[in-house]
């Protein structure tokens, strides 16, 4: 899921740089070198740089109007399970993503870490019509920096090797 406002960072996040890596091909490298067969890369008219930028990979158009709806739009057009997962979420490595769909049992899942309440870590499996989630709880809390704000791309340059 790449197509987001960036209404707390301020401009297009997911094409920011971390020691030289854009963060959509972060989070697309986590994902192409996990037993994932096909992805594609939803992006909407929100981001159009990061838009552009993901031509060289496989995108789908979405609305943009929500998070929400963007996933009501794919499973309606795929109708058919799928993996999401936040284009700012490079935290969340091919084994978190292994483990995560190893789990799965034809239920809707959300992937959290527990930490003062749920944190949600933008992994998910959505299941057309299925409506309550399973909770999948990891206990690394670096799975949860998203990288929504300015801050917490500084947190990430930090925590991220060069």
């Amino acid at each position: 899921m790449a197509g987001g406002k960036s209404s707390r960072f301020g401009n297009e996040k997911l094409i920011q740089d971390i020691h030289g890596r854009k963060i959509i091909d972060i989070t697309i490298e986590n994902i192409s070198r996990s037993n994932v067969e096909n992805y594609l890369i939803a992006v909407s008219k929100n981001a159009p740089r990061t838009m552009n930028y993901c031509e060289k990979y496989s995108i789908i158009e979405t609305p943009g109007k929500s998070y929400p709806e963007d996933v009501a739009y794919l499973l309606k057009l795929f109708n058919k399970p799928l993996l999401l997962l936040n284009g700012d979420s490079i935290f969340v490595n091919t084994g978190i993503i292994n483990d995560f769909l190893s789990r799965y049992r034809g239920r809707s899942m959300t992937a959290v870490i527990s930490d003062n309440g749920y944190k949600y870590i933008g992994l998910n499996i959505a299941v057309p019509g299925d409506e309550r989630d399973i909770v999948v709880e990891y206990g690394q809390p670096l799975l949860a920096l998203n990288i929504n704000t300015k801050e917490d791309l500084k947190e990430a340059l930090n925590l991220v090797g060069k």
